[in-house]
């Protein structure tokens, strides 16, 4: 089979999903995975409706590994297993993981920053949650997604103590 193939079957299944077939859309996928097992956008594709259409989030990571594991230039496969990273609780997974591909010219570093500010907040961490909301901040380019996150930020300093909204200042 020809890559010619895979992009074409990748191509259809995108659209699929974008007129809401999500069934014919992870047919789709999975018929380019059973030829092509290392196309790597089609396993991101596939995580994100195993997580987002489907909920089942041991397929999801499964595949989005999967995806960076095959297809590392490919951003949207990092943003999406962040998302799933927080969507399961794995808090420590997903600060460990934000560290890791932080440097990377591939990912959106405003969406990675933003999920470790989230994985610290779940873990009670409020100071680097914090630090992370900034930074994020500083990444974005996006006005809702800068709202959000100012949103966040702004959570965030609420559920501080005073002593904790006191060290902001001397930062």
């Amino acid at each position: 089979m020809s890559d010619n193939r895979a992009e074409n079957l990748f191509f259809e299944a995108d659209q699929l999903i974008d007129e809401n077939r999500i069934v014919e859309a992870k047919e789709m996928l999975l018929e380019l995975l059973s030829e092509f097992p290392d196309y790597g956008r089609a396993h991101n594709h596939l995580g994100w409706l195993y997580n987002i259409k489907f909920n089942n989030y041991p397929k999801a990571k499964k595949h989005l590994e999967l995806a960076i594991k095959f297809a590392k230039d490919y951003h949207a496969a990092y943003s999406n297993y962040a998302y799933l990273l927080i969507d399961m609780n794995l808090n420590d997974e997903m600060i460990t993981f934000g560290k890791n591909v932080i440097n990377s010219t591939t990912v959106d570093k405003s969406t990675i920053y933003n999920k470790m500010a989230q994985a610290y907040e779940l873990k009670q961490d409020l100071m680097n949650a914090y630090k992370h909301y900034k930074l994020a901040i500083k990444e974005t380019l996006n006005n809702k997604t800068l709202d959000a996150i100012y949103a966040s930020s702004n959570r965030v300093k609420r559920k501080m103590s005073l002593m904790q909204r006191l060290k902001l200042i001397n930062q």
